[in-house]
């Protein structure tokens, strides 16, 4: 093809060809022969180039150098925008790439950690800027903490750590703020963001809990103020009631769908549960359950006799008088007998320990008062005489057996008011689903890479042989030497009168012109010696 479009015979006719046309038209030609071509390669290097896929946004200058790096050594082809930091690559190799550079770790979104601080530092650094340096460095830290969470994307963090004070009074509490991106259609759980507000509250001295602010990509609130209130139980209780009937109601099924079979049973499960929080202190005695702690006695006793009485002194000291006779004595003895008085006395102190406890109750919240649940049971499939598979309700003996197995799945309690109900019935069959639609032939990316060749092909194959090739072909034919008669356009020329007959139908100069004629005869000899041969061999016949 190509051979056929540069002839090496027609190349020389071409030019001469191309040089009799006016100049303002060689220039054109020129022009537009010079546009195809750039065209036409413009058209192969674009056929021939690979579609390129978004492979990160937004890539800091760190880790886009580190990623070239990866994709030079994989050999992917790759696109930079420096302005943005998007990273493009070959729509083919878009997952190996990635795969690449999770075993790098890369992108990092490494902002510069504590290892910021150790950068070196000019001689006018002063104690501000030192602060701020750790602060920044700390605020990195942080970000790079919370985007180890899978939902999260990107994340900022800021600190507003006051100067404290010397006086109590003046002190001033830190604050943080996050503002987090999100993964495409992830969102994050109460609980994620609380854990991302502790965690934030931990890390820096002084900080609480509720003076940290969690913000995502939509201007939306996350670190809601009322979670410690009472809405924010409300939500936690309705969580924990959820969850609660959950579990019954998945072990409801979990026991009966072997029964009756997969998708055949529906239950539901309702919970009165009491979250009243309260403590108690009791004290109580048992009398009946006696301790002797200590016991005590005391006993006294008095002996009759002569006993010395009078105030204490010199009279009672006195000796006694004179004796009296023996037979005296005996009577006065005798006397002082009879009238002589003895007494005794016991006195016990016991004290006993009576059994006392005391008993300190903390009640938690999430008590099950009562349990309401209802269980709906498909009928069962029954092979008839006929071989042909026919839905029979269960019988009331089975219906009372899958309602033991209900009762003990759920751990019924008939005292707290806990009902069941059971009932049988036809389940409506859900329409079929249609068949998934097979995955496009235009989804494949080499489809269109083989269009994109195609097309370039077919882009060059017109440039060439649309614009190109006729060009050439004009170019390359010659004014024909042709005899005109007389007569033409009134002019009385010979039979051996030439001239040239191209486009515009140029004549020869007439016979009085015998300079231009001469000239135009070399011309033609040295241009067409085979034509100018021919016409004199004619000239010999005639």
């Amino acid at each position: 093809m190509a051979a056929e479009l540069v002839k090496s015979d027609q190349i020389n006719s071409s030019f001469q060809g191309m040089s009799q046309l006016p100049v303002l038209r060689q220039m054109g030609l020129l022009i537009g022969l010079a546009a195809s071509i750039a065209i036409g390669v413009y058209v192969v290097l674009w056929s021939q180039n690979p579609n390129y896929t978004v492979l990160y946004h937004q890539a800091s200058a760190k880790d886009a150098s580190e990623i070239v790096k990866v994709l030079q050594t994989r050999k992917i082809q790759y696109q930079l925008d420096t302005s943005n930091g998007v990273i493009l690559v070959e729509t083919g190799k878009v997952h190996e790439a990635r795969m690449a550079l999770a075993e790098q770790s890369l992108p990092s979104h490494s902002g510069g950690g504590f290892e910021f601080i150790s950068e070196p530092q000019g001689i006018t650094t002063n104690s501000f800027i030192q602060n701020k340096r750790y602060q920044v460095a700390l605020q990195n830290e942080l970000a790079e903490t919370i985007m180890w969470m899978s939902a999260v994307n990107n994340v900022r963090v800021h600190l507003a750590l006051p100067k404290q004070s010397s006086f109590l009074a003046d002190k001033r509490k830190p604050s943080a703020s996050v503002l987090l991106d999100l993964v495409s259609g992830r969102m994050l759980e109460d609980e994620q963001v609380e854990s991302i507000m502790n965690l934030v509250a931990s890390s820096v001295p002084n900080l609480k809990y509720k003076d940290v602010t969690v913000v995502d990509d939509k201007g939306r609130l996350l670190s809601k103020s009322d979670q410690m209130s009472g809405i924010g139980l409300s939500s936690r209780q309705l969580a924990y009631k959820k969850q609660i009937e959950n579990d019954y109601r998945n072990n409801i099924e979990n026991i009966i769908s072997p029964i009756t079979g997969d998708a055949k049973v529906r239950a539901q499960v309702v919970a009165d549960m009491d979250f009243t929080q309260y403590e108690m202190t009791q004290e109580s005695f048992n009398p009946d359950v006696p301790a002797v702690r200590s016991e005590q006695r005391v006993e006294e006793s008095t002996n009759g006799g002569a006993a010395v009485s009078g105030i204490p002194g010199a009279l009672s000291n006195e000796p006694p008088g004179a004796a009296d006779a023996p037979e005296n004595a005996v009577n006065a003895t005798a006397n002082n007998t009879g009238g002589a008085r003895s007494k005794s006395s016991v006195r016990y102190t016991i004290n006993n320990e009576l059994d006392r406890s005391i008993v300190h109750k903390r009640k938690s919240p999430g008590e099950i008062k009562k349990l309401s649940i209802a269980v709906v049971v498909d009928h069962k499939s029954v092979t008839n005489a006929e071989g042909e598979e026919v839905a029979t309700p269960y019988t009331k003996n089975e219906l009372d057996r899958i309602t033991l197995l209900v009762k003990e799945a759920v751990g019924f309690n008939i005292i707290r008011g806990d009902t069941v109900n059971v009932i049988n019935a036809a389940f409506s069959v859900p329409e079929p689903l249609g068949p998934i639609p097979e995955k496009s032939l235009l989804d494949e990316p080499w489809v269109w890479d083989v269009g994109k060749q195609i097309l370039g092909g077919l882009l060059a194959a017109i440039i060439l042989f649309g614009i190109l090739r006729p060009v050439m072909r004009n170019l390359s034919v010659m004014p024909k030497l042709t005899t005109v008669t007389a007569g033409q356009e009134g002019d009385d020329l010979q039979d051996d009168q030439l001239t040239l007959t191209g486009e515009q139908e140029a004549r020869l100069p007439k016979p009085n012109e015998y300079e231009s004629d001469l000239d135009m005869a070399k011309a033609m000899v040295v241009q067409e010696p085979k034509r100018v041969a021919q016409v004199v061999k004619q000239w010999v016949n005639e």
